[in-house]
Order: C-alpha cells, then sequence, then structure tokens
C-alpha cells in the first residue's frame, strides 16, 4: 500500500522540485523535496520503505541532472538507512531531533554533491559552494523539515491506522 502511494507522490515531488521549486531559491540554494520526503517518511519509523522511495526518487532526480546515474539514489538510501536507524524512536521523539535529522541529511546530502562534482573532473569553489549552496539549501530544507513531518505521521497514520485496544 506505501508504494501505491509513496511512487506517484515521490514522483510529483521530483517533478515539482525539478520545474517549480527550482526557482525558488535563496541565493543559490534550494529546497531538496525529495530529499524531505524520504527523511520524513523514515522519521516515522517505516525506514525500509523509505529506502526504496529514496532509491526511485534518486534515480528520478538523476535523470533530470548530470550526476551518474544512481548517484542520487545511493546518497537517499545511506540517508534513508541513518534517519531509519533508529527505527523513529529517537529522531522522532523531540521536533528539535526532526530538525537536526534533517540537517545532518540535508549537509550529507550536499556534500555526496560536491564530491561527485569533483570526482567528475570539474574545479569546484569549495567556500563558495558551502556558503551559497550547503548553507542556504540546508536552511530552507530546516524551514520545510517540521510540516514535512508532520504530514508524513499524518499519511503514515491514515494508510497504517494504529491498532484498537479493547
Amino acid at each position: 500500500m506505501t508504494y501505491l502511494v509513496g511512487i506517484p507522490v515521490i514522483a510529483f515531488l521530483v517533478a515539482m522540485q525539478s520545474s517549480l521549486v527550482s526557482h525558488l531559491r535563496l541565493l543559490d540554494g534550494r529546497p531538496d523535496l525529495v530529499l524531505l520526503a524520504v527523511v520524513g517518511w523514515a522519521l516515522t519509523g517505516r525506514g525500509r520503505e523509505a529506502m526504496v522511495l529514496g532509491f526511485m526518487g534518486g534515480l528520478l532526480l538523476d535523470s533530470y541532472s548530470l550526476v551518474p546515474l544512481g548517484w542520487t539514489a545511493s546518497v537517499l538510501v545511506v540517508v534513508a538507512v541513518l534517519v531509519s536507524y533508529s527505527e523513529g524512536r529517537f529522531w522522532g521523539v523531540n521536533p528539535l531531533m526532526q530538525l537536526a535529522a534533517v540537517l545532518v541529511a540535508s549537509v550529507l546530502f550536499h556534500l555526496a554533491g560536491i564530491l561527485v562534482v569533483l570526482l567528475m573532473g570539474r574545479e569546484l569553489d569549495l567556500t563558495l559552494a558551502f556558503s551559497r549552496v550547503v548553507l542556504p539549501s540546508a536552511f530552507l530544507n530546516l524551514l520545510l523539515a517540521l510540516p514535512t513531518a508532520q504530514l508524513a505521521d499524518a499519511l503514515r497514520n491514515s494508510l497504517f491506522p494504529p491498532p484498537v485496544t479493547g
């Protein structure tokens, strides 16, 4: 059931991130909707599903970018594994921990992007990349982190209602 809903949602988020959201920027940073969705779903304690959704979303994102196919998918799977490692018990307890999860995931995601640019032989000013892309993107992701976590939790509760005890 998760994939029946999740894969179209991820595909929609990829389309939104590649078209509309790419124009919403702070310096050169943009919010990462797919990353936020994967982290939000992993925060609900459904890590395996978050990994699959991250892999699918990453492949779709790679098809819109110049990075090697599978690079973003691999990074999103690693992010889902790291966030879901505690099965929702650690990050999901406190909203500040959710923000910390998004901050760590955002920085890791963009560091992987910088690494692939360097591995492709391109020159890159690391100071400029951090100040104009990584930090603004992390800030925008933090602004969207709590609403994303709440939406993911509401979606999880509607797809998988808690058992009724009587």
